[in-house]
């Protein structure tokens, strides 16, 4: 196998890790038991479009010459909308790090203030040794991660059918809410879009990021395509995982899973430890897959925030490293308390509609091989993640209480993508 063969197979690992992240072991098997085969089927259609999106993205950038970031100061010409991308890299860190390391830590140090503090700055500290040790086998790296990963899932998907016996109490339930249909309603459509962006992992430059690396001898169809792919499938395995974790305990546990939200999610994982006492392998490859899939999400986000901040700022790469690790630690410690975590967190999710918009945009100013269609389907999107956005939003706003705090924190940050032109230093 060639070079690019080789690299090919790398680039598709790598996509399959990042679109992965810990939100597809315990959230997608959520969303499908909340909305069965219906809400199932408009998850992978979403899916399909935004892979498209991100394709589209990945080339033009690509055919392009530039590295992502210089496009939002040469050809795009808005510098604001690259710096509100990495200030939602940031924040999604600042709480991301501590939930992944929390899955090792969690039953030493706690999951409370200190223990999220703890859990955070050891998993910065990974990352930024990482970023400036491994420099150009950093993408290897993360490729191996995820790799490892994709196996690890595997081996423990197999593992939880093996080991619980599939006439345990309740499993029958799992599974017809799992193969139950319903009808469509805009709650479903949202949040099965919202499962999907997320999924994708639009809004984080990442696939702006994957355009600079490669270029035209690489199938930028296969590689996402196939990555996206991988992701459904560890989708589908991590709801085995699940169904049969929660299989030997209550109906009550399960339905306040399936219908509790991101609390109830998260909340489920801080009791496997008690759900699953009895088979402490089983524990052991949950834990060390739900890590993995976080790192796997991690790493590649870091990275494109060390990109932006190396051409936004003109720093090196060890001094752009320090300066990310930095404001995140900082951030880390302002949404330490979990009531804080979790109004960042929604503001994010908020926010990433926008911050696709910004990804997409830039491309479309690039007038190298760009074609009707390909424009009038951006254009599309751009349409459809703006009220996607504003409904995000406003939603926020309607459910009260420390959604407010998250809504109005994701206005801020994308109310500066749209006008913080103003008032940043012009250069070159």
């Amino acid at each position: 196998m060639d070079q690019i063969g080789k690299w090919t197979l790398y680039l598709i690992a790598l996509v399959a890790g990042f679109t992965t992240g810990i939100g597809t072991i315990g959230l997608f098997p959520q969303m499908w038991l909340e909305y069965g085969m219906t809400g199932l089927v408009l998850h992978l259609i979403f899916l399909a479009i935004l892979t498209y999106v991100a394709i589209i993205e990945a080339e033009k950038v690509m055919k392009s010459g530039y590295h992502f970031a210089e496009l939002y100061r040469k050809v795009t010409k808005r510098p604001a909308m690259i710096l509100t991308i990495l200030v939602v890299i940031l924040m999604f860190l600042s709480y991301y790090t501590a939930n992944t390391m929390l899955v090792f830590l969690g039953p030493v140090v706690g999951t409370g203030i200190a223990g999220r503090l703890i859990a955070a700055f050891t998993m910065l500290a990974i990352v930024y040794v990482i970023l400036t040790r491994a420099k150009d086998k950093t993408f290897l790296i993360m490729a191996g991660g995820a790799l490892f990963f994709i196996l690890a899932i595997t081996v423990t998907a197999v593992a939880f059918k093996l080991t619980i016996p599939s006439t345990a109490e309740f499993l029958a339930l799992a599974k017809h809410m799992a193969t139950s249909s319903h009808g469509i309603t805009p709650e479903m459509i949202k949040d099965t879009a919202s499962r999907a962006i997320y999924g994708i992992g639009l809004g984080f430059a990442f696939y702006l990021m994957l355009g600079s690396f490669m270029n035209e001898r690489f199938n930028s169809k296969l590689i996402i395509g196939t990555g996206v792919v991988i992701q459904v499938i560890i989708g589908f395995l991590s709801a085995v995982i699940v169904i049969y974790g929660l299989a030997p305990t209550s109906p009550g546990r399960l339905v306040k899973y399936v219908y509790g939200g991101n609390e109830a999610a998260i909340n489920v994982m801080k009791n496997l430890p008690n759900i699953l006492s009895a088979h402490p392998l089983l524990l052991g490859l949950f834990a060390l897959s739900v890590f993995m899939a976080g790192l796997t999400s991690i790493l590649p986000i870091a990275e494109v925030g060390l990109q932006i901040m190396e051409s936004s700022f003109r720093v090196g790469r060890n001094r752009a490293a320090l300066y990310l690790t930095g404001i995140v630690a900082v951030l880390a410690i302002v949404d330490a308390p979990p009531s804080a975590a979790e109004m960042v967190l929604n503001a994010v999710s908020a926010a990433l509609f926008f911050t696709a918009i910004f990804e997409l945009y830039s491309v479309l100013t690039i007038k190298k091989g760009a074609s009707g269609p390909e424009t009038a389907f951006a254009w599309i999107m751009i349409a459809i993640f703006a009220g996607g956005g504003l409904y995000a939003i406003v939603d926020l706003f309607r459910k009260g209480g420390i959604y407010i705090g998250s809504a109005i924190l994701a206005v801020l940050v994308v109310l500066f993508g749209f006008f913080g032109d103003t008032i940043i230093p012009r250069g070159e």
